[in-house]
């Protein structure tokens, strides 16, 4: 158990039971593969395989306990990403091959394409903060190029944060989060996350372990989750988070045989209002016999940190 959040239970200043703070819960795990989480709200939206097709997705979104309705345009396959209110922002793919960025309205149901985002090339895993649109360009596995790109929609205005010139290697977009942004760069061997402070124009790497660092989110203050293992799927596997004065904390170690992909940062409300922050970190969890994936949460609650003196 964290032992601030024991403590913090024990004195009953703890808004969430200790095991909810302390453990994986479940939120989407059923006989499907379900992968890409995203929330804002009262809404979560996630990619899940089709009845009998593991490798096929379509994309889910869900208000409360309301029925899930789904998101992708008849015809097509696609994967989850980011949602800012009540906009969603998912990959969708047409043929098998034409991959594209669009975004969704949650409460109107409308589909919308990003202006200046979507090219002949592969687009795909964007999440969105306010005008700022996270995504990369390039297909990882067979792609000599790929880019992680940061746009804003308001402006037009777009950053090339990082470029890869060689198949064996991958880059893969995590979160954008107010003025933050975070993603993976993998070589032929290891893996590194980084962070990107948009206003500041800096990059940051995550501290080395001589593990493998993938799967990244970011909150507003510039916190980042993010899972590391040693090579091998399933090979003490941990969910960390390094804030951004560098300190770095190990949230929950997984079983043999356990991993996981990508995550997804949300500020959760707690009371009494003020005192403590939640972040609820929803994750892929991967058995990794037979290559099972569903999502879980898992909250991260501390003190809030102390007002700015005049």
């Amino acid at each position: 158990m964290n032992r601030l959040v024991g403590v913090l239970a024990a004195a009953g200043l703890l808004a969430v039971t200790a095991s909810a703070a302390t453990a994986p819960v479940a939120v989407k795990a059923s006989s499907r593969n379900e992968v890409t989480p995203s929330a804002a709200g009262e809404y979560v939206a996630w990619a899940r395989s089709r009845r009998g097709r593991p490798q096929i997705h379509d994309v889910w979104a869900q208000r409360g306990t309301a029925a899930p309705f789904k998101v992708n345009a008849r015809g097509t396959t696609g994967w989850g990403g980011g949602i800012d209110g009540s906009r969603l922002v998912y990959q969708q793919v047409r043929n098998g091959y034409r991959s594209g960025i669009r975004l969704f309205d949650l409460e109107t149901h409308r589909r919308s394409r990003p202006a200046g985002v979507n090219t002949t090339r592969w687009e795909w895993g964007p999440t969105i903060s306010g005008d700022w649109l996270l995504f990369a360009r390039g297909v990882t596995y067979s792609s000599s190029r790929q880019q992680i790109v940061l746009r804003n929609l308001a402006t037009g205005e777009q950053r090339v944060l990082d470029t890869l010139r060689n198949k064996r290697a991958s880059l893969e977009p995590g979160q954008v989060n107010g003025d933050y942004a975070v993603w993976t760069r993998c070589g032929s061997v290891d893996c590194d996350v980084f962070r990107y402070e948009i206003a500041a124009r800096t990059k940051t790497p995550m501290p080395r372990t001589g593990q493998v660092l993938y799967g990244p989110s970011v909150t507003v203050s510039g916190t980042t989750y993010y899972d590391r293992g040693n090579r091998g799927c399933g090979a003490g596997t941990e969910l960390v988070k390094t804030t951004i004065d560098g300190a770095t904390v190990v949230l929950y170690s997984f079983p043999g045989g356990q991993d996981v992909g990508a995550t997804y940062a949300v500020l959760i409300p707690v009371r009494p209002p003020g005192r403590f922050t939640t972040t609820r970190i929803y994750f892929e969890r991967v058995t990794c016999s037979g290559s099972r994936y569903d999502i879980f949460s898992l909250d991260d609650t501390e003190p809030a940190p102390p007002p700015i003196q005049p």
